[in-house]
């Protein structure tokens, strides 16, 4: 039997994945495009990323602007 790893990701590293800004990742969920992520405190939300690509594998992929500010 195989165990799976869980992978948790903050908004800043999910922004990274997805070459969004981090922003853009909570716009993409209150628009529907990106699931709900996980409570952990009042100010800690985390995201499962095997959560993230199987709802990406299942809708269109959301295209947002990267803000690369210098």
């Amino acid at each position: 039997m195989q165990r799976q790893i869980l992978e948790f990701l903050s908004p800043a590293e999910l922004a990274k994945r997805l070459n969004v800004s981090r922003r853009t990742v909570f716009r993409f969920v209150s628009a529907g495009k990106l699931p709900q992520p996980l409570r952990l405190s009042k100010r800690t939300v985390r995201w499962r990323w095997a959560d993230v690509e199987a709802f990406l594998a299942t809708h269109e992929r959301p295209k947002g602007r990267r803000c690369d500010r210098g």
